[in-house]
């Protein structure tokens, strides 16, 4: 005897508006998410930003070319450093000053425990974001050792301006080099910890596997970088094929997303890219650490007479989010005519709605704690 299967008829629904935001935990910062909804399934996505717009960049035109270092700071406050080495990248060349080798060591390093410390807060994003709070604690634990090592060489946690144009603000304390390699030994016995937690767990995977694909096709029309188009396939790392500070006499991988457990680019793949990320960072700062040069930290002294030339210049740095660029124009004044940042997190934002249309409400806390926004950022 044959039994027909039954068949279901996809119940009629009504499409229904919902507003999330601008203020709410699910969301990176103040934005604001217009949702076109049929019952639980996302139609429609339309974001909306500029609730914290702070005009930074018109700021540096008002400052000299040393005062406006700590507003690079601003440009994302959760990775502070990397703003402030893209300028002053920038405004060295401009110029034409050279920082020393050992000035160029410090930043590397400072760099590589600031990308560590913000993929862990997008760990917690996620952990959070699927409830997972035992998780939380642990990835915090972890993380205030590395504030404490911000703290202990330039006095804040957060916004360090520790960086100078020709160099750093002073050299590193005494004993600061043996904690940061004490530190990152410990952390790559943790990435054991978080994989047993986190990686393999069949809820966090029920939950990331398929959400939230990012295409190679997505990358390249919206212009992605960073760990969200590395864990599409797309193996572009500034640091790789254009080396500043230290990362051209250091061996370091790329890692990209192979689709393990689910898509290649699903949610799942950016987090295994980012947790790579940190055991590749933790390289990085072993081997600079180790072979840290003596020398001076500084080539231009806080009081010398800075003699600007016209010119103008392009850079990029390789931050936690992405490729993050820096334009400077110089007229020959005291400080820059134009400034202008190219961050990350805006093409990011714009592939947002993509990958959140057809799927359901509640992955959306999900695909937004995986791609690892700094509405900061955008809002610039």
């Amino acid at each position: 005897m044959i039994v027909e299967r039954e068949r279901f008829e996809r119940l009629a629904t009504d499409l229904t508006l919902w507003e999330i935001g601008p203020f709410h935990p699910a969301l990176p910062g103040p934005m604001k998410l217009k949702l076109t909804l049929d019952g639980e399934v996302i139609a429609q996505v339309e974001v909306e930003t500029g609730y914290s717009h702070r005009g930074l960049e018109k700021l540096f035109e008002l400052k000299s070319w040393r005062s406006g270092l700590p507003y690079a700071d601003r440009v994302d406050p959760e990775a502070a450093v990397f703003g402030q080495v893209v300028y002053a990248l920038c405004a060295e060349k401009v110029l034409g000053v050279d920082a020393p080798k050992r000035a160029q060591q410090v930043r590397t390093v400072l760099c590589e425990l600031a990308r560590i410390s913000s993929h862990f807060r997008s760990f917690v994003q996620m952990a959070r974001s699927l409830g997972a709070e035992t998780f939380v604690h642990y990835v915090l634990r972890d993380r205030e050792k590395l504030l404490d090592l911000f703290e202990l060489i330039t006095g804040a946690r957060f916004s360090l301006n520790f960086l100078r144009i020709g160099g750093v603000a002073q050299d590193v304390t005494e004993g600061f080099l043996e904690r940061v390699s004490d530190v990152a030994d410990l952390l790559r016995t943790r990435m054991k910890e978080y994989n047993d937690l986190f990686s393999f767990n069949d809820a966090f995977l029920g939950r990331t596997r398929g959400t939230g694909v990012i295409t190679h096709d997505a990358v390249l029309r919206h212009g992605l970088t960073g760990p969200n188009a590395r864990a599409a396939g797309h193996a572009f790392d500034v640091r790789k094929l254009h080396p500043y500070l230290e990362y051209g006499s250091v061996d370091f991988e790329t890692p990209i997303g192979r689709g393990e457990f689910g898509q290649v680019g699903d949610a799942h793949d950016r987090f295994l890219v980012r947790l790579r990320e940190v055991l590749q960072s933790i390289e990085i700062v072993k081997q600079v650490c180790e072979s840290m040069s003596d020398g001076p930290f500084l080539s231009v002294g806080p009081n010398e007479v800075i003699r600007p030339r016209s010119g103008e210049a392009f850079l990029r740095v390789e931050s936690p989010r992405g490729a993050l660029g820096c334009y400077v124009a110089s007229e020959g004044g005291a400080g820059p005519v134009r400034v202008q940042f190219a961050p990350p997190s805006v093409p990011t934002l714009a592939v947002m709605p993509e990958l959140a249309r057809g799927g359901r409400l509640e992955d959306l806390p999900v695909i937004l704690a995986s791609l690892d926004l700094s509405i900061a950022e955008v809002d610039r």
